[in-house]
């Protein structure tokens, strides 16, 4: 792959639906101390969820198939005028069965070989994944594997699909649990991170060393100065768009260039669409730890170095060293903040953030 310096500074302010202030509901075991109250709160105020008559949101309930499917058919508009279905299991008086005929329609969910969609049987992780894979019509593919994702695995795509998208990190043991059922509060937190960077942004990993998703970055350079910041993008490949990815803007030029960036619990890497990823860091972080990438080999040279930049004086930065004999600095919850080719000349360098 060819790998772009620049993308070593990273950009933020999604140009996409982003967090707002959701409408005065109030649910009694919703606390503003869980977890998820902003992403509850965020899809209540769309009339995407809603709460039961008793006035409780039932946060722990795991989420049916049918439930999933009304949940995506209101996010996607579709209609749900209740209708007879090309399911034997799913009758015209189901509530659920206008949007699961709109959502099968659409390719976004699948019924069973034997004629049946199981409206009642619980959701799992993995087939949440494919769901949420095809409302948002994903484009990219994460480069790291969840141990318990085998390659043959029905959703294994679509589970790496969520991970790129920064709508899962998995487990911090690696694993993704995709047999496992999903709550509604979790199910909301997937659509909410779908739907926008600030709730992308607090699904990062606790030690991430990825860009912030709601900041801008300015980074200089011999070349001159450029802005990353994080977009919706409606830019198309193969009639799809991109949605959200990293825009990278030359203010000397005014031409802008694109890329994502991965992170889970196994490590961060960058990629230029419709190219290979380059892995940038694997954790765990150890001095000395090394690992090859093609032809590049990286090695973790220091951990807890002093890096002065136009922005500000890091003392806890992380020094990756390649065969090439460059030296590339990481701060976590910023990014990279320099970049040092092998004479020590600067290549990139964090100018400001915002």
């Amino acid at each position: 792959m060819k790998r772009i310096i620049t993308m070593f500074a990273v950009l933020m302010c999604s140009l996409g639906i982003t967090a707002q202030s959701a409408a005065a509901v109030s649910f009694p075991d919703v606390p503003k101390s869980n977890r998820f109250h902003d992403e509850i709160q965020y899809l209540v105020s769309k009339n995407i969820i809603s709460g039961y008559p008793d006035k409780t949101f039932a946060p722990k309930k795991d989420v049916t198939r049918g439930e999933a499917a009304i949940f995506i058919g209101r996010l996607l508009k579709l209609d749900g005028t209740k209708r007879a279905t090309q399911f034997n299991d799913v009758g015209k008086n189901l509530s659920a069965s206008g949007y699961i005929a709109s959502a099968a329609k659409e390719g976004i969910i699948n019924g069973y070989p034997d004629g049946t969609f199981r409206p009642n049987a619980l959701i799992s992780r993995g087939d949440m994944a494919a769901i949420v894979d095809r409302t948002f019509d994903l484009q990219f593919t994460s480069q790291f594997l969840f141990t318990d994702v085998g390659p043959n695995m029905r959703s294994a795509i679509s589970i790496r699909k969520i991970s790129a998208a920064s709508i899962t990190a998995g487990y911090p043991d690696g694993t993704f649990k995709p047999t496992g059922n999903v709550s509604r509060e979790q199910f909301t937190a997937f659509l909410a991170r779908g739907l926008s960077a600030d709730f992308k942004q607090r699904s990062a990993i606790a030690d991430t060393f990825a860009h912030d998703k709601t900041k801008q970055y300015t980074y200089g350079g011999s070349a001159g100065d450029r802005i990353l910041t994080y977009v919706n993008s409606t830019l198309e490949i193969s009639g799809s768009k991109l949605g959200f990815v990293w825009q990278e803007k030359d203010l000397k030029t005014g031409e802008s260039q694109y890329f994502i960036e991965d992170e889970t619990y196994q490590g961060f890497a960058t990629g230029l669409l419709q190219s290979n990823y380059y892995t940038e860091l694997l954790y765990p972080i150890e001095t000395g730890k090394s690992w090859n990438y093609y032809q590049e080999k990286s090695t973790y040279t220091a951990v807890h170095k002093t890096v002065v930049t136009p922005y500000k004086t890091f003392a806890n930065a992380v020094e990756v060293t390649t065969s090439t004999g460059y030296k590339n600095y990481y701060v976590k919850g910023i990014g990279i903040v320099k970049v040092l080719d092998k004479n020590g000349n600067t290549v990139s360098v964090l100018k400001g953030i915002k």
